[in-house]
């Protein structure tokens, strides 16, 4: 390849990413959640849901990082999450492990961010003095495609839960915010130390003291694709 044609594409890849660059936008591809200790099953209502020892359905986010795709958490923030009522259908226990599915399609959750600092710079974006009422991050429901909340044991009916169900964004500043953006995702649970021990075919209240979420996206995001798609179009060029 002579060197007009290597300059050529360098021009058309730095053009590129410079116009991406000057969107402004940063594109999440993952969501890290320590929640505070919560029941995140309601036997007597048979469903699927997160509520505090005091009954409220508004749980604390301890700590909360938004992760850029390039690497690394650059986003730090607290909060609370709500995430409304799934319908249990079915549930079981095989194989020494208790397993439940849940469905609603009008199921939701929500993310509201009381602070939100970029860990790099060490900027405040967002804190009680500038939004008294927080700033919802993300409103989502649960993907009609899929339908269903999966919650497993790890193990042999021991006390290690997970979770998993994929979600759709409906609002907040990750949908339509001017600094970051987040596209659907798959919502991975993680139910620690839950009591009580030995469930079998969820016939009882499970409590968590360690609950976590991380959301992750499932399409790349958007300057990669757009990368992705310049590549092969100088490839066959240069063919």
């Amino acid at each position: 390849m002579d060197m007009r044609k290597v300059l050529e594409r360098g021009w058309v890849a730095v053009l590129i990413i410079s116009s991406i660059t000057s969107a402004g936008l940063k594109y999440v591809d993952a969501v890290d959640l320590d929640l505070g200790e919560c029941y995140f099953f309601d036997n007597a209502a048979q469903q699927f849901q997160l509520f505090t020892t005091a009954g409220s359905s508004e749980v604390t986010i301890d700590i909360g990082s938004l992760h850029i795709a390039g690497g690394g958490w650059d986003y730090s923030f607290t909060g609370k999450i709500i995430v409304t009522p799934s319908d249990l259908y079915y549930k079981n226990s095989s194989g020494q492990r208790a397993h439940a599915f849940f469905t609603n399609s009008d199921a939701t959750l929500t993310i509201v961010a009381s602070t939100l600092t970029d860990k790099q710079t060490a900027e405040e974006i967002v804190n009680p003095t500038t939004n008294p009422e927080g700033v919802v991050l993300l409103t989502a429901v649960m993907n009609d495609e899929e339908g269903v909340w999966l919650v497993s044991e790890t193990g042999d009916y021991d006390n290690h839960f997970y979770g998993y169900t994929h979600y759709a964004i409906t609002g907040g500043e990750l949908k339509d915010g001017s600094l970051l953006r987040m596209l659907d995702f798959r919502a991975v649970w993680d139910f620690d130390a839950c009591l009580p021990a030995n469930i079998s075919r969820f016939d009882r209240d499970l409590y968590s003291g360690m609950p976590s979420l991380e959301m992750i996206a499932e399409i790349p995001e958007p300057a990669t694709i757009l990368l992705l798609a310049v590549g092969g179009l100088l490839y066959r060029r240069g063919k």
